[in-house]
């Protein structure tokens, strides 16, 4: 499951948020899905097909529908389900589903989107993307703690607040083992184990996210946003950014600026 695309998913509008009822033994077709949908099967069962994977919809099984995809939908045990549609630009042809252990937690949510969008309360349709939100990133976390045991990221929990705050400033193994208080060679075998990269390889992942980000939002010159990442000069910051994205930082610039 590519949770990235789930993280740097921008959402412009909630489209919809209804709850409603389908018969047992219903089919439908459906390609080139034209928006995002988030569903909660909360009676009764449906099931999803797409590129020869099947993905059960039930009460504890939460699917995503991306824009862009194609796929059938079979109604196992008629019920009532509650979907969210939502417009954004990202598009993905695979399903996403999400097993979770509290449903009743989840229609909640879905549900006081749906309260607030019926009576159109104030502020509603910012409230309905920030709910959205809150939604992808509870279903975000199941899986990541699933895969992440809380007991070994938990040891990690300093490194990973230390570089939060000081990705800027130069990173030694030794010092992020430290503040974990284990050793330098099970910190970077747990850290790898966990984080899926190296400790230092994380850090430089997170300077060229940050300069993405400001070269998005003109922030200066590449000297000022060298210097705010921590590199020595402007051609360490352009020889580590053109590895990680394979191209300079000017050419990144320009292709932001004609999207």
């Amino acid at each position: 499951m590519n949770l990235d695309v789930l993280s740097d998913l921008i959402i412009t509008r909630v489209i919809s948020a209804t709850t409603m009822y389908t018969e047992k033994n219903v089919k439908t077709q459906r390609n080139n899905r034209q928006n995002w949908a988030l569903v909660i099967k909360h009676e009764g069962e449906t099931v999803y097909t797409s590129k020869g994977k099947t993905y059960l919809s039930d009460m504890n099984n939460l699917v995503i529908l991306p824009k862009g995809c194609s796929y059938e939908w079979h109604c196992t045990q008629s019920g009532h389900f509650s979907i969210i549609e939502f417009q954004s630009d990202s598009v993905c042809d695979d399903i996403f589903r999400f097993s979770v252990a509290n449903g009743e937690k989840f229609l909640k949510l879905f549900k006081d989107v749906e309260y607030k969008r019926t009576l159109k309360t104030q502020m509603y349709k910012a409230e309905s993307i920030r709910d959205v939100y809150s939604i992808l990133l509870l279903l975000v976390q199941s899986v990541q703690k699933k895969y992440f045991p809380s007991e070994k990221l938990g040891k990690l929990t300093p490194a990973i607040d230390y570089i939060a705050k000081n990705y800027d400033k130069p990173v030694k193994n030794e010092e992020l083992a430290g503040l974990c208080n284990i050793s330098t060679v099970y910190f970077r075998k747990l850290f790898t184990e966990i984080m899926g990269t190296s400790p230092i390889a994380y850090v430089h992942e997170l300077r060229i996210k940050k300069a993405k980000e400001m070269l998005r939002s003109d922030h200066g010159s590449l000297t000022n946003i060298a210097e705010s990442l921590g590199y020595l000069n402007i051609y360490d910051f352009s020889r580590a950014f053109k590895k990680h994205t394979g191209v300079s930082p000017l050419k990144y610039e320009k292709q932001q600026r004609n999207l």
